[in-house]
């Protein structure tokens, strides 16, 4: 019961710093919640619980509970994606009314994570080699994604992080933390 309550806990702080970010000081509209906002809370939960949940080995969750959660969160995520991939939602990744060449990279780059995360054991690779993949991919998609806003604060509405750059740290500690403890890289 504590460790749900933990997850519980994790997850209403994403939600509530996601909605502080876009809804209290961004621009968003309280309209846009249900897809855009939801969306952001979805996967900056799912990255929230990866972080904190540990790995034995370059397993990438051996809990079930935790790794079925996080898989339900992931495939939402991208749900949802699929229809706020628009200019009105995401300027930064257009060039009129298609992608430019960061938002083609970041969808690429989020598609490898996702074939990577899902596909699993299906890649025969090592377990080391399939979670540095995974970390790789995700780790560029949030580049490509939202990194030109990680070096201009004044952007940043109410002067906090994107919740990108909060993840790519994430990711980052993650993947340094495991070639530490595992060591065999």
């Amino acid at each position: 019961m504590q460790k749900a309550k933990v997850k519980i806990v994790l997850i209403i702080i994403a939600g509530l710093y996601a909605i502080v970010r876009y809804h209290v000081f961004g621009p968003v509209l309280w309209r846009n919640f249900p897809v855009f906002t939801f969306n952001k809370i979805l996967i900056f939960s799912a990255l929230i619980l990866w972080t904190l949940k540990g790995y034995k080995s370059f397993e990438i969750i051996e809990k079930p509970n935790v790794l079925n959660l996080i898989k339900i969160f992931v495939a939402l995520h991208i749900l949802l994606s699929s229809i706020v991939i628009k200019p009105y939602y995401l300027k930064s990744v257009f060039a009129d009314d298609s992608l430019n060449l960061t938002g083609n990279l970041s969808i690429w780059a989020g598609a490898m994570a996702a074939a990577v995360f899902f596909g699993g054991k299906l890649i025969q690779l090592s377990q080391a080699l399939r979670f540095l993949l995974l970390t790789g991919f995700i780790a560029l998609h949030l580049i490509f994604m939202g990194g030109a806003s990680w070096l201009q604060p004044q952007t940043w509405y109410g002067g906090m992080p994107p919740i990108t750059l909060i993840s790519f740290v994430l990711v980052v500690y993650v993947t340094v933390r495991q070639i530490r403890v595992n060591n065999n890289i």
